[in-house]
């Protein structure tokens, strides 16, 4: 597209109009740039059929703004123009390079037009010093400090960091990414250090889906997975955190506790209540990724970030891992008993329906032991992986693989 414009006849005045327009929306921020086009275009000199380009007329698309699709032409033209724009008036100095890098931050924040992913073409080694001042910003929005782009903004100049191919934006990448603490920017971030590396999938996750999406990535996995450098993934569902032995007892002893679960099984069984949640474990520390979902829809999307320093304990625990085998026990026993007793019974007396009803209740006691043990069986090696800050409520997530729940534990760096 840059060489497109450098042979039209107004290439450089449409630019230095775009360039204008889109300085003069972010100082007043504004998100749309149409407002005095047409005085712009009169002092250039420049009419309707002078902005006529093979992808598309740049009058009407400062006009449309926003209307046009994410990915359009119109949108890359503007964006190249943008960037030829700058090219043509290239700041002097760090402070400079500071404010143009914000406003096109912004721009590509809150306007249509995102000149980021044409400055390397636009202005080659010249982009050094934007590309510094690009991720001094995403620093700062990391910070707190620029609330003004806010998460958004940090996130799309992360991503113009990653998808530059100047060495100076890597080399920017590369000291950011042990500084950020938002999740994202730093997996932008890094992705940009490692361009060769691609994120790993779960086993069965559905490609494509984002972290919001039904059936995606996060929720589908099973296990663990542990590539070089990634974080082990762990999927299963938000569990209530275990509770301390004085509060166990009183809400068992006043009936809380049984009302509580009577409510979460109707919540599943009747509102199909589900929390599915993904475990990222790395050496830095902890993601945890949830959603809320009521009838199969999502109501609400969380995710945690815990820094190791921040980790006071991370342990596995498999929960009653005897019970089944110990309640069969039980049955077995009451079984034995009362049907033992109701066969001495029935052969003194003669009778046929105390044989029969002993018999019968020998049978149902080890039926129950035999179905309460293969219970036990089928429940082996799952377990609930239990997450403790410094400061805040505990996370715990149940049903995830013993092994897989050691393998990524096993990331974290001993104390």
């Amino acid at each position: 597209m840059l060489d497109e414009l450098a042979g039209h006849p107004h290439g450089d005045d449409l630019a230095r109009v775009v360039h204008t327009a889109a300085f003069a929306a972010a100082d007043e921020r504004r998100t749309t740039l149409a407002a005095g086009i047409a005085e712009l275009v009169d002092r250039a000199g420049l009419s309707a059929a002078d902005a006529e380009t093979r992808f598309g007329n740049v009058i009407r698309a400062l006009e449309r703004g926003t209307s046009e699709g994410a990915g359009s032409a119109t949108r890359v033209l503007l964006a190249t123009l943008l960037a030829r724009g700058v090219a043509l008036s290239p700041p002097e100095g760090p402070e400079a390079e500071g404010r143009v890098a914000e406003a096109l931050v912004w721009l590509s924040t809150y306007t249509s037009v995102d000149a980021l992913i044409a400055l390397d073409a636009a202005l080659g080694e010249r982009a050094a010093g934007l590309w510094r001042a690009i991720a001094a910003l995403v620093r700062r929005a990391d910070q707190g400090a620029l609330p003004e782009l806010g998460r958004a903004g940090a996130i799309l100049a992360a991503a113009a960091l990653r998808g530059s191919t100047s060495p100076d934006a890597r080399a920017e990448a590369a000291a950011l990414v042990d500084e950020v603490r938002d999740p994202i920017v730093r997996s932008l971030l890094r992705d940009a250090v490692s361009p060769g590396r691609r994120p790993s999938r779960a086993p069965g996750a559905a490609a494509g889906g984002g972290e919001g999406a039904s059936g995606g990535a996060p929720w589908a996995a099973g296990g663990a997975e542990r590539d070089a450098g990634d974080p082990a993934r762990l999927a299963g569902e938000l569990a209530p955190p275990p509770r301390g032995p004085v509060q166990l007892v009183l809400l068992a002893a006043t009936g809380i506790l049984l009302v509580i679960h009577l409510v979460r099984l109707a919540g599943r069984g009747l509102l199909r209540y589900r929390r599915p949640a993904a475990l990222e474990i790395s050496p830095r520390g902890v993601i945890v990724r949830s959603r809320t979902e009521l009838f199969g829809r999502a109501l609400r999307e969380q995710e945690t970030y815990i820094p190791v320093e921040a980790l006071l304990r991370a342990t596995r625990e498999v929960r009653y891992p005897r019970l089944g085998l110990y309640a069969g026990l039980v049955a077995l026993g009451l079984g034995t008993y009362l049907g033992v007793s109701l066969l001495v019974d029935g052969a003194r007396a003669g009778s046929p329906e105390l044989l029969g009803v002993g018999a019968l209740v020998f049978a149902v006691g080890a039926a129950l032991d035999f179905g309460l043990s293969h219970l036990e069986t089928a429940t082996r090696g799952r377990c609930r992986v239990v997450l403790v800050p410094r400061k805040g409520p505990s996370v715990a997530l149940a049903g995830i693989d013993r092994a897989a729940a050691d393998l990524a534990l096993g990331r974290l760096p001993r104390a």
